[in-house]
């Protein structure tokens, strides 16, 4: 599999690891999911944009250097259950979680040899994600890394 792919696939192999045996049957998938089944996360190739970033000097030299990939982790459950939804949510965003997404992805930043480094760089939460067919919406949250592939 191609670098960016395979760092997708390690991405929501290592994701979906961290949310398994915590009481909710989570959906993790290595590529955008256009029908979820909430709650749903999925790892895909971020915009290489690097104007909103924080990350200073390091992501931005990184990517000029074309050795640095953004991707991006969104989560998305569904608003019938709103409460219980973002209670899941505020958990994926918790430094302190055992659903950490940031923690999921720093437990082995190498994720299983596909990259030398993983670096959180922002997040964004609560946003609404309309259906395909317009008629409802999610709540989600996103997450933003880089990373340095492993290049052997």
């Amino acid at each position: 599999m191609a670098v960016v792919g395979g760092i997708a696939e390690a991405m929501a192999d290592q994701i979906r690891a961290a949310l398994e045996g915590h009481g909710w049957d989570f959906q993790v998938e290595p590529k955008w999911v256009i029908n979820p089944t909430p709650p749903t996360v999925d790892v895909m190739p971020g915009d290489t944009s690097t104007e909103s970033s924080e990350s200073g000097a390091m992501g931005e030299t990184a990517v000029d250097m074309a050795d640095g990939l953004w991707y991006t982790v969104r989560a998305r459950v569904a608003p019938n259950d709103y409460s219980a939804g973002q209670e899941i949510l505020y958990e994926l965003l918790s430094p302190d979680s055992e659903l950490s997404i940031v923690q999921a992805l720093y437990d082995d930043p190498t994720l299983g040899g596909a990259a030398a480094d993983v670096s959180f760089d922002s997040a964004r939460g609560f946003l609404p994600f309309p259906t395909v067919d317009g008629g409802s919406f999610h709540i989600g949250v996103t997450w933003r890394f880089l990373v340095l592939p492993a290049f052997s």
